[in-house]
C-alpha cells in the first residue's frame, strides 16, 4: 500500500468531483474530468490517469476511496 503521501482528498458534488486545491499549481476549486467508469474501476485498483485541468499536470491514480485518490507519486 502506498504511503499517505500519495494521497490526495476530493469532494463529490452531484456527479462531478473536485480538489478542493490542485496538489501542483494550487488553484481551487478544481473540477477532475474522469469517466465513471473509471471512477469504478479505481476504486477496485485498476490504475487510470487524470490530467489537471488548471496546469495540465498529470495524476496516475492507483486507486481511491470514497474520500481520498491514492496516486504513484507523493502528492503532499
Amino acid at each position: 500500500m502506498d504511503d499517505f503521501h500519495h494521497t490526495w482528498p476530493y469532494e463529490r458534488v452531484m456527479n462531478d468531483l473536485y480538489f478542493e486545491e490542485c496538489p501542483f499549481c494550487h488553484a481551487s476549486p478544481v473540477m477532475i474530468s474522469i469517466k465513471k467508469e473509471a471512477i469504478k474501476g479505481a476504486f477496485e485498483g485498476i490504475k487510470t490517469e487524470i490530467i489537471m485541468p488548471c496546469c495540465h499536470e498529470k495524476i496516475a491514480v492507483t486507486g481511491m476511496d470514497n474520500d481520498y485518490i491514492w496516486a504513484d507519486r507523493p502528492l503532499r
